[in-house]
C-alpha cells in the first residue's frame, strides 16, 4: 500500500460497457490507498486505478507489514524489516558497504540490493560503454577486471585506468552538470561481473552526500582535462 507525502493523485474505476473513467476521490498528503487488496480475504487484484495530478512522493509499505499491523503477529521465523539475502546478494551488499560512494545509503536500503540492482556477465575482451554513447547508469566491478581509454585523432589507444572488484566506473554521465556522454571506453580483460546501478539511485546518494557529489565533480574535471589533452596530442 502508498501512503501520500506531498502532492495530490485521483482514484478513479472504469464504469459500464463503455468503460468510461468515474473520477472517485482525491488523494492529498496524508491519505493512503492500495490497503484493500492486500486484506486476507480479498484477490490481490487492484479495483481502481490511481494517477497523479502533480508530482507526488508516496511512502510504500509492503504487504506484509500491513498484515503484521492488521492480524497482530509476527512470523518469528523470517526478519520483516530486512528480507534474507542470497549468497550472491550478500556478497553484492557486503561489497556496497564498504564503498565510499554509498555511505549515505542506510542496510536496509543496501540490503534491498536485489530490487534497484542487476548483475551482468560482459565476456573477455568486450566492450562495457564506448566514448560518446548516453549513460543510465553507473557500474561497479564485482569480479574481474576492466580497462578504461581513449582513442586519439589516429586512433592510438591510451590507458586511464584499470578497475578490479570494488571499483566503480561510468557516474560522470549521470552528474547532473554533465552532458550525459561517456567519456571514454570500458574493455573487460577478461570474464568479468559488474553490478548495474541504475542513474536515479545515484543521483539519490549525491543528493544526500554534498561532499561526495563535490569530490566527482573535481575528479571528472581532471578526467576531462586529461583527455583533452590527449586528443589534442
Amino acid at each position: 500500500m502508498y501512503v501520500v507525502l506531498e502532492g495530490t493523485a485521483e482514484v478513479s474505476i472504469r464504469s459500464g460497457a463503455g468503460g468510461r473513467e468515474i473520477t472517485i476521490a482525491t488523494l492529498r498528503a496524508g491519505d493512503f490507498f492500495g490497503d484493500v487488496s492486500l486484506l486476507p480475504e480479498n484477490t490481490d487484484r487492484r479495483n481502481a486505478s490511481v494517477r497523479a495530478l502533480h508530482q507526488c512522493k508516496l511512502f510504500r509499505i509492503d504487504k506484509k507489514h500491513v498484515l503484521v499491523s492488521i492480524q497482530g503477529e509476527v512470523d518469528e521465523s523470517e526478519d520483516i524489516t530486512v528480507r534474507r539475502q542470497s549468497p550472491l546478494e550478500k556478497k553484492i551488499f557486503n561489497l556496497l558497504r564498504g564503498m565510499r560512494l554509498f555511505n549515505s545509503l542506510t542496510d536496509q536500503e543496501l540490503a534491498k540490493i536485489g530490487d534497484w540492482t542487476e548483475i551482468l556477465t560482459v565476456g573477455p575482451g568486450d566492450f562495457v560503454l564506448k566514448e560518446s554513447e548516453q549513460g543510465d547508469c553507473l557500474y561497479v566491478v564485482l569480479d574481474g577486471s576492466v580497462e578504461i581509454f581513449t582513442l586519439d585523432e589516429n586512433g592510438k589507444i591510451t590507458i586511464l585506468a584499470e578497475h578490479g572488484p570494488g571499483n566503480y566506473f561510468g557516474e560522470q554521465a549521470l552528474l547532473p552538470e554533465s552532458s550525459g556522454k561517456r567519456n571514454a571506453y570500458v574493455r573487460s580483460n577478461d570474464e568479468v561481473k559488474i553490478i548495474h546501478v541504475p542513474k536515479e539511485y545515484f543521483r539519490l546518494v549525491i543528493k544526500r552526500d554534498s561532499v561526495l557529489y563535490e569530490a566527482l565533480q573535481k575528479i571528472g574535471k581532471a578526467q576531462q582535462e586529461e583527455i583533452d589533452k590527449i586528443h589534442r596530442t
